[in-house]
């Protein structure tokens, strides 16, 4: 049977989140794809869903009735480090940079922001953020988030690519089960970068 099915010969990197579905393993990749594993090549420590980088391969389809799309061969794992949301003080507001990036683009995953990003830099250390400010909530409809970059002042010499998670655990309020967010940032060229149709739900 796992002979007969398409690609099982070969192995596919995705990036997803990890969680447990009894003694099996169910990865969430970015695309949106369900993956299960029976074991995991490497022992991962983690209570709540953990962000994660995957090589797999492909053994069968799910059945009729089972809630996700693949049974896969894990070939590897690893944690992928994640940050949590800034909230907005005095003492931050003016710290955490406001240079622009590219918003390649801008997902939820379960429990993960992630920021697919292009940006330029040349030898100083850069850092996002994504941050929470008291001051610029406006109602109980949304949370607005803001996406900070403090790039030191270096010099746009050489152009980088790449993605960063927040976890959005820090959001959740007694009595809901889902969040509307409105996502903002700078982009080059002084343009803003706006997304109002973000839901976290939990």
């Amino acid at each position: 049977g796992c002979n007969d099915f398409k690609d099982s010969d070969y192995t596919y990197t995705d990036y997803g989140v990890l969680s447990r579905a009894g003694d099996n393993f169910l990865i969430t990749t970015d695309a949106g794809i369900k993956l299960m594993a029976a074991s995991l090549p490497v022992e991962l420590e983690f209570e709540e869903n953990l962000r994660v980088g995957v090589e797999y391969s492909f053994l069968k389809p799910a059945g009729e009735y089972q809630d996700f799309d693949y049974w896969v061969n894990v070939v590897k794992i690893s944690e992928i480090q994640t940050k949590e949301i800034i909230v907005i003080n005095e003492q931050n507001r003016d710290t955490l940079g406001s240079a622009p990036v590219v918003f390649d683009n801008v997902s939820i995953n379960q429990d993960f922001l992630t920021v697919y990003l292009t940006f330029y830099a040349n030898n100083k250390d850069h850092y996002f953020n994504l941050t929470y400010d008291p001051k610029a909530q406006t109602g109980d409809d949304f949370v607005l988030l803001i996406f900070r970059h403090q790039d030191n002042d270096d010099h746009e010499a050489q152009k980088y690519s790449g993605f960063v998670s927040f976890r959005l655990n820090s959001l959740r309020q007694p009595g809901k089960s889902e969040i509307n967010i409105h996502f903002r940032g700078k982009q080059y060229e002084e343009t803003d970068y706006q997304i109002n149709d973000l839901v976290y739900k939990y």
